[in-house]
Parts: C-alpha cells; sequence; structure tokens
C-alpha cells in the first residue's frame, strides 16, 4: 500500500513539474494585464451606478389612508333589482359591467 502511494505522489510531482514548465511568462502577464483591464472598467461601471442611484432618488410616495374597517358606507338603491324586503337593515350590493 505504500508502495503506491509513493508512485502516486511521484507522479503527481512530476505532472505538477511538467505543467509549470509548459507555462509561457509572456501569456500569464497578458493574462494579469487584462484582468486588470477588466477590473479597472469593473470599478468605472460601478461609479457609474452608484451616480446613477444617488440621481434617480425619488421621494418616498406617501402612505395610503388607513382604511377603516367598521365604516358604513350609504349607498342609494335607486331603481335597482334587489331580492328581499326594500327595508332590510343589510343591503348587498354587487357592481359589474357587462360589455
Amino acid at each position: 500500500m505504500r508502495t503506491r502511494a509513493r508512485w502516486a505522489a511521484a507522479l503527481t510531482a512530476v505532472l505538477a513539474v511538467y505543467v509549470a514548465s509548459c507555462v509561457d511568462p509572456q501569456e500569464v502577464s497578458d493574462i494579469k494585464a487584462k484582468v486588470e483591464e477588466i477590473q479597472a472598467q469593473q470599478k468605472d461601471i460601478i461609479t457609474k451606478l452608484d451616480g446613477l442611484k444617488v440621481a434617480s432618488a425619488k421621494p418616498a410616495r406617501p402612505s395610503r389612508p388607513q382604511e377603516d374597517p367598521n365604516k358604513v358606507y350609504d349607498i342609494p338603491v335607486g331603481d335597482s333589482y334587489f331580492k328581499g324586503p326594500e327595508d332590510a337593515t343589510v343591503t348587498m350590493i354587487e357592481f359589474s359591467d357587462f360589455q
């Protein structure tokens, strides 16, 4: 079992050296320069977005007045169709639009 572990460790070390030797330093510096350029662009975009947030900040809309659930509404029935006695204590009204 130890022999397999040693072989695996040796193979891993050889592969790591091989991969490290394949890297071109010029390509690495080009990639780093491109990453720095992209980071600078992102900082510019974030600065512009922060400026837009400050410029477009709108005042809060006034809140709606609280409705009273116990309020009684007096709606004239008029010539509308109804079911039940005319002098009922409670009248239910349905508003609809037939188009």
